[in-house]
Parts: structure tokens; C-alpha cells; sequence
């Protein structure tokens, strides 16, 4: 049976896609783009297939990531995933952007803030906290401004994700934001998480996949 999964995960300017096999990351990019067209994500794919020897017909699962995040960056990635999964029958694993980023941070004490760029100078932030099961939400993700989000942070807390570079100003020193490797999406954690499921056999169905709101919760931590 096939084992390699692949991870792609489009939902903010920040676009991430990887390869996983049974035991290992076979590859990984990231890469900022300023407009989201699903025929470049797909060229990306193709060429990070072709560097790691991997054909069509090697890829067992598709793991996506669902957002929040810009309309059309959501969009290209499920359109990706979902034709594949339909077109191929692939099994395919959806998991929130808060679930990717999560998954880089340290375990603390402090509870988190993660950041999840939407557009137009806006961004989406969810509160978590550890608990002994991995973290956890708070309440429900919500859309704020910058100076909104500044003025809902109260100390202390550890702010990840898409941090503008005006943020720590106008935290005012009332929060630690995370070092700028673990602010980034990685789709090798994306992966880790779709592979997880895909041993359990935990697929969503593609057909009725779709993006997450702040109503739905997901699988993973959410």
C-alpha cells in the first residue's frame, strides 16, 4: 500500500506543502506569495514529488489544512485536496491552521495566543491553554484588528503565529512572543498530524470538507 502522505497547507500567504512516508519528513517548503493560484500550488507539488522520486501513484493520504485564514488561500488548498481525494480515493485529513502552529510550541505554563492572518489587516486569534491532553481552546477564535487583538491580550500569555512586526509594540511588554522559527506553519506538522489520523483511519469525508469557522470544532486540539 502506498505510504507517503501529502501535506499542503495554503491558507494564509505563507503556503507550506510536505512529504511524509512511514517513519519521516521526505521533504518541505514554505514559501510567501501574494495571490493564491492553484495551478503554482500545484506546480510546487509536482516539483517536490519529482526532487524526493515520488510519483502519483506513491501517495496514499492528503492532509490539508482548513484555515482560518484568506478566503481564496483556504480555497486553492481544499480544491487541491479534494480533487485528489475524489478524483484518486485518497483518504484525506483536514486540521485547523491553530493545529499546525500548535503543534511547534513548547509546552508551558503561559497560556497561548495563536495568530492566523485573514486579510485586509485583519487577523483571526485563538486562546489555548495546556492541559495534560496537549492544548486546548479556550473559547471560540475570533477576528480582530491589530490594536484589537493588542488590546484583548492580557499578560501573561505566548503569542504565536502571523505576528506583524508592530505587535510587540503595542503589547507593551505584556506578552512573550514566540522566536521566529515557531511562528511560521510548517506542513511537516501538518503532516504529522495527517498521519496520525491516517493510522487510525480517521478520514474526512472530502465531499463535505470545508473550512473551519469558529463554530466548528475540528479534530486535533480544537
Amino acid at each position: 500500500m502506498p505510504e507517503i502522505l501529502l501535506a499542503i497547507d495554503t491558507c494564509t500567504r505563507r503556503s507550506a506543502i510536505a512529504l511524509r512516508d512511514g517513519t519521516a519528513i521526505r521533504a518541505e517548503i514554505a514559501w510567501e506569495t501574494d495571490r493564491h493560484h492553484t495551478a503554482a500550488v500545484s506546480q510546487r507539488i509536482h516539483e517536490l514529488m519529482l526532487a524526493c522520486g515520488i510519483k502519483a501513484a506513491d501517495l496514499g493520504a492528503v492532509a490539508v489544512a482548513i484555515g482560518p485564514g484568506s478566503f481564496t488561500g483556504v480555497r486553492c488548498g481544499l480544491a487541491i485536496a479534494k480533487g485528489m481525494a475524489v478524483s484518486t480515493g485518497l483518504p484525506v485529513y483536514g486540521a485547523s491552521a491553530f493545529d499546525v502552529l500548535l503543534a511547534a510550541q513548547p509546552v508551558g505554563a503561559l497560556p497561548i495566543v495563536a495568530v492566523i492572518e485573514v486579510g485586509r489587516g485583519r487577523v483571526a486569534a485563538g486562546r489555548f491553554a495546556w492541559r495534560e491532553g496537549g492544548a486546548v481552546a479556550l473559547e471560540p477564535w475570533k477576528v480582530h484588528t491589530w490594536q484589537e487583538l493588542a488590546d484583548a491580550i492580557s499578560a501573561p500569555a505566548w503569542v504565536c503565529g502571523d505576528v506583524a512586526p508592530g505587535l510587540q509594540a503595542l503589547l507593551h511588554g505584556k506578552a512573550t512572543i514566540a522566536p521566529a522559527p515557531l511562528n511560521l506553519r510548517r506542513a511537516g506538522y501538518l503532516a504529522e498530524i495527517g498521519h496520525a489520523r491516517w493510522q487510525r483511519g480517521d478520514a474526512d469525508e472530502a465531499m463535505t470538507l470545508i473550512r473551519f469557522t469558529p463554530e466548528r470544532r475540528g479534530h486535533g486540539s480544537l
